[in-house]
């Protein structure tokens, strides 16, 4: 079974700005026969913007199927779900809600919004109304999709739910060939900084780590941030200049630069979201080798981390917690079967083809009005 594909994205003006990059990702749709509408990205004036997005972005997708109408709408994240389930009304075609985590609760725990403040409880009336209107739900991670399925209305429908994590491409993040050295311990992080991305208690982890070793240690970000903006989240932690240094790498070399490290971090703000998300370091990280250096609660990682010998979770942001789990992390990185273990991790959980089949399973069941139970959804192995 295959799918004819119309793809809208919404893309930075940064991004549109690589031009060769660009001409790459083209020609692959190109190659696989996906119709690819590119539309820029406006980020402020935020509702305006917003809202000129959503009306943007359901002109052209109805422009681009004037001829014949879809037998499935799949839109993914919260903005991307409005207008699915816009296009969904004005088509009458079936639609489903592919969620990139819990989103309004998501801007909660960032720190953008109030809880129960005007914005999130109108927020969350939206995202509970897609849930009720789809005809099929895709979640980032197990944790996640118990939630949605016991919302009261998704339940009665029996709505075809499946799970696809934030996957990688285990082809291009191949399981490195060298260990890294001995001499120092490195840690990275790669993402976003700022908001629910706690890197200053990474650093203060790396600080509180680097005195336990005599400074032999490194921090390193890969991140599209500003070494400026950087600085005043690392300034707070009280780490060493030479002991930490920030890089933007393009994707394409991402799986190179995490060679030489030993860990990959994520401390994520504990709130009401964390559950929901699949960060896609994840699968890169293990693929690459390398095992997580977590806080609690992020998507299914530490029931993986705790089954499957390939992590470390951080407990609370004390220095002896932070001891307590470099500890932990200092015996781990010395059993030569950790970075197998890591890449059977990723292989198991965030391989992209089993994601893919699942997926097209889902576009059948709700094609053909098929209920949950008849699915094969997948478990948490």
């Amino acid at each position: 079974m295959g799918a004819e594909m119309t793809l809208v994205t919404f893309d930075k003006p940064h991004d549109l700005e690589n031009k060769s990059e660009i001409e790459r990702v083209s020609n692959d749709m190109k190659r696989y026969n996906v119709n690819w509408i590119s539309l820029r990205y406006h980020k402020t004036p935020r509702v305006p913007a917003t809202l000129f997005d959503i009306s943007h972005g359901v002109v052209r997708s109805i422009l681009s199927r004037l001829k014949t109408r879809p037998d499935i709408i799949h839109a993914r994240t919260f903005i991307g779900g409005l207008m699915g389930m816009t296009l969904s009304n004005i088509l009458r075609t079936k639609w489903i809600y592919h969620n990139e985590g819990f989103y309004p609760d998501e801007q909660v725990d960032g720190n953008f919004w109030a809880k129960d403040s005007k914005l999130h409880r109108i927020t969350k009336s939206l995202e509970l109304r897609m849930y009720r209107k789809a005809d099929g739900v895709i979640v980032l991670s197990h944790r996640g999709k118990k939630v949605v399925e016991q919302m009261p209305e998704v339940e009665r429908k029996k709505t075809p739910i499946i799970v696809v994590p934030s996957c990688v491409d285990l082809e291009r993040f191949s399981l490195r060939e060298t260990d890294p050295s001995n001499d120092k311990l490195s840690l990275v992080y790669v993402g976003s900084m700022g908001g629910r991305y706690m890197v200053t208690e990474m650093a203060q982890f790396a600080k509180v780590v680097r005195q336990e070793m005599g400074n032999d240690l490194h921090f390193r970000i890969l991140s599209r941030t500003k070494r400026e903006e950087a600085i005043s989240w690392i300034e707070p932690s009280g780490l060493d200049n030479d002991a930490w240094s920030i890089q933007s790498v393009p994707y394409i070399e991402m799986p190179q630069h995490l060679t030489p490290h030993h860990t990959g971090m994520l401390f994520l703000r504990q709130g009401i979201s964390e559950h929901g998300c699949s960060p896609t370091k994840f699968g890169e990280y293990w693929a690459r080798g390398l095992p997580l250096l977590v806080t609690p609660n992020i998507s299914d990682s530490e029931e993986i981390i705790r089954k499957e010998k390939v992590g470390v979770v951080v407990e609370n942001h004390t220095d002896e917690a932070y001891k307590k789990a470099f500890f932990e992390l200092r015996e781990l990185v010395k059993d030569p079967e950790l970075s197998a273990r890591c890449r059977r991790a990723a292989e198991t959980h965030y391989a992209l083809e089993p994601s893919c089949e699942r997926q097209m399973e889902l576009y059948d069941a709700v094609i053909n009005n098929k209920q949950a139970d008849s699915l094969l959804l997948g478990q948490l192995n």
